[in-house]
């Protein structure tokens, strides 16, 4: 025998439903990586890394512009990858730095200059320089999400 429910327990029954789903939805922050001097590291949107046996920490605010030439499509020229990112040392208030690199279609960026192109910066000492930016436009501009970006940094002393 089937019985009517109130609308207030239908309601309810519904916001039961719904609460595990919406309490699931948040993205959460990356967890923090660690590295050695001269070694590569990859970090995520909103990551941090700290350089092992220093006070030295790296953090990829994000990415803020991708003007690369899909894999997919044929372009006179391909752009750049704009990155935003902080480095701090111990309390010392983090510093804004901004950084654009070419890469192949594998991402990997060259190994040499690019007039107008800044792919390292020099922090304290430190010498941080883009590697690689994964992954690749294949079919559009501004097909990646800014969450699956993962850019590859190496540091070495100045």
């Amino acid at each position: 025998m089937c019985s009517k429910k109130s609308a207030n327990e239908k309601d309810n029954a519904r916001s039961v439903l719904i609460i595990p789903f919406l309490t699931g939805c948040g993205t959460a922050t990356p967890s923090p990586v660690t590295f050695l001097l001269g070694t590569e590291f990859t970090l995520a949107p909103d990551q941090t890394a700290a350089l092992i046996d220093t006070e030295l920490t790296i953090r990829l605010i994000g990415v803020a512009g991708d003007e690369r030439c899909p894999s997919e499509i044929e372009c006179a020229a391909s752009g750049p990858v704009s990155l935003s990112l902080s480095a701090q040392l111990g309390d010392a208030e983090p510093t804004d730095i901004n950084l654009q690199v070419f890469t192949s279609n594998n991402g990997r960026a060259p190994d040499m200059q690019f007039e107008g192109i800044e792919d390292h910066a020099v922090y304290e000492g430190y010498l941080i320089r883009v590697v690689n930016v994964l992954p690749y436009p294949a079919r559009s501009f501004n097909e990646i999400k800014d969450s699956e970006y993962r850019v590859t940094f190496v540091v070495s002393k100045e």
